[in-house]
């Protein structure tokens, strides 16, 4: 028994024998250390002082008021 009509692919599935590979080079600007510098900086220093804020918010009061009697 034999087919009665040619094969024809229903997908797009390609098997791996018959793929075709390339590689495409991609020339990109080199990026501004200056900017990234400054930028790195600024977060850094922004992360600093979350940190300052948090800390002086759970210190505990250098010195504790009077209790007042009613």
């Amino acid at each position: 028994m034999g087919r009665k009509r040619r094969y024809e692919r229903t997908t797009g599935y390609v098997p791996y024998e018959e793929r075709r590979f390339f590689v495409d080079a991609v020339h990109r600007p080199e990026p501004d250390l200056g900017i990234l510098t400054e930028l790195f900086i600024r977060l850094a220093l922004e992360r600093v002082a979350a940190a300052r804020k948090q800390r002086e918010d759970q210190a505990l009061p250098s010195t504790l008021k009077s209790r007042s009697h009613r």
